[in-house]
C-alpha cells in the first residue's frame, strides 16, 4: 500500500509538472507531492521501525522490536522450549511468550504464530519438553521477581510440584506461594478470580502436608492450608 501510494504520488508530480503552464505552478506542484511522498514514505519508515521480529537460528532466539534493546534466549543456558498462552486475567495482559525452560528467560510472541515459532525452533534443534525441576527453578524464579500470574500459568503446564517448597519457607509449597501470591494481585479487580487462585493455593499446600515427613510438620503445613482457606471464604 505505501510503494502504491509513493508511486501514485510520483505520477501525480509528473503530471501536475507537465501540466502547468507557469513555473509558479510547477514549484507549488513539486513542493505538494513532493511533501506527500516525504510522508507516505516516513510514515512506512516509521511503522517498520517498530514492528517486531523474531529471529530463530541453532544457537539463540531473538526478539527485536524498534529501538528498544533485543530480548534472547541462548542455547547456552538450556535448549528445552515451551510457550505459556496468552494471560488475561483483568488485572494483567501478557501475550503468548516464548520461555527457555530453567533459564527465567522470556521472549512475547505478540503477532507470531505459536505453531510457527514452534516449527521454526525445532527445524534449528531445540526442544519443547523439559523436567519439572527446570519450571520449579522459573516458577520460584518468578515469584521473587513479582510475576505470579506467569508462574502460576507456568504450575498448570508443568505442575503440580507436591514436594518443592518455597525459598525460605519450608513450611509452604511453592505452588500455594505463588498461587496466593497471584491472589493477592488479582483480589482488587477480580475477586472471583482471586478466590479460585486462594482455592487453589489450599489444594495444593495440602497436598504439600500429605508429603509430610513428620507430625508436627504436617500440622504446620495443614496450618498453612487453613489460613489461605480463609482468604478464599472471605
Amino acid at each position: 500500500m505505501t510503494a502504491f501510494l509513493a508511486v501514485l504520488w510520483a505520477l501525480a508530480l509528473a503530471a501536475t509538472v507537465s501540466a502547468q503552464p507557469t513555473a509558479g505552478g510547477k514549484i507549488t506542484g513539486v513542493v505538494v507531492f513532493g511533501l506527500l511522498i516525504v510522508f507516505t514514505v516516513g510514515g512506512w519508515a516509521l511503522v517498520a521501525r517498530g514492528r517486531s521480529r523474531l529471529e530463530v537460528s541453532h544457537d539463540a532466539v531473538v526478539y527485536r522490536k524498534g529501538t528498544v534493546a533485543p530480548t534472547e534466549l541462548r542455547r547456552a543456558h538450556g535448549e528445552s522450549l515451551r510457550v505459556l498462552p496468552r494471560l488475561s486475567d483483568g488485572s494483567v495482559i501478557r501475550p503468548a511468550r516464548l520461555v527457555l525452560l530453567g533459564s527465567g528467560g522470556v521472549v512475547p510472541l505478540a503477532g507470531f504464530s505459536a505453531d510457527q515459532v514452534r516449527a521454526a525452533c525445532e527445524a534449528q534443534g531445540w526442544r519443547f519438553d523439559g523436567g519439572s525441576q527446570l519450571a520449579v527453578n522459573d516458577a520460584q524464579r518468578w515469584l521473587h521477581a513479582g510475576r505470579s500470574g506467569e508462574a502460576a500459568q507456568l504450575i498448570e503446564l508443568l505442575g503440580p510440584f507436591p514436594d518443592a517448597a518455597a525459598d525460605g519457607d519450608a513450611d509452604t509449597s511453592l505452588a500455594a506461594a505463588v498461587l496466593e501470591d497471584y491472589g493477592d494481585k488479582l483480589i482488587r479487580r477480580n475477586g472471583s478470580a482471586a478466590r479460585g487462585a486462594y482455592r487453589r493455593a489450599a489444594d495444593a499446600q495440602r497436598a504439600f502436608a500429605a508429603r509430610a515427613a513428620s507430625a508436627d510438620e504436617g500440622v504446620a503445613r495443614m496450618a498453612q492450608a487453613g489460613r489461605i482457606d480463609g482468604k478464599a471464604q472471605g
